[in-house]
């Protein structure tokens, strides 16, 4: 009979291999954010981790894999936000704010990011991120729908409200800094400031 630690011994490599590789993931999106896909290099990014060049390609195959990851952790993140945010007896308008915090926090506290070089993206991983943020997009405009028929937000293009404050949250990434004066909480409570006085009715 096998020993107890010959049988977990699998598990826990696949559990240590996707740790490391989550971490260079997001290692990866922070140097994304402050450089730009185009400035980073391979090299840069194994530097930061600690990794050889070599080491690193042991967990991704290349560049542009690592961007389609950190496209889909953040839409997988955010996805799950959508999916565990409950009306409750909200307003839509309560509603939607409670779920744009949420995803403030994400992006300010979790090192998760969202990235905007789509189009660096090739073939299937492209297609595959845009229809992810497409199915974003469609659930949080439903969002602001629910406000519009409730009264609690104003009449006008839903889609339009919605790119409103996604492209903030895409900015977001540009200039945030964690170690800056603004922590999450205070911009999560700024972008929720604007939110209702740009949407509300």
């Amino acid at each position: 009979m096998a020993s107890t630690a010959s049988v977990k011994a699998p598990f826990d490599r696949e559990v240590q291999f996707a740790a490391k590789k989550r971490a260079v993931i997001l290692s990866a999106a922070s140097a994304f954010r402050r450089r730009g896909y185009h400035n980073t290099s391979m090299t840069d990014i194994g530097k930061a981790l600690g990794l050889t060049k070599a080491a690193l390609y042991y967990y991704v195959r290349n560049k542009e894999e690592i961007l389609f990851e950190s496209h889909l952790m953040a839409y997988d993140s955010m996805d799950e936000i959508l999916k565990n945010s409950q009306p409750c007896g909200l307003t839509g308008l309560d509603h939607l704010e409670s779920v744009f915090r949420q995803f403030v926090d994400l992006l300010t506290q979790s090192g998760v990011s969202l990235l905007t070089d789509v189009d660096s993206l090739s073939g299937e991983w492209k297609t595959q991120i845009l229809a992810r943020r497409n199915t974003i997009e469609k659930r949080v405009i439903r969002l602001v729908k629910r406000g519009q028929a409730d009264g609690s937000i104003r009449d006008g293009d839903a889609r339009l409200h919605v790119f409103f404050f996604m492209g903030a949250l895409n900015w977001l990434n540009a200039w945030f800094d964690g170690e800056g004066r603004l922590q999450g909480k205070d911009i999560a409570d700024h972008f929720a400031l604007q939110l209702r006085h740009g949407i509300s009715t």
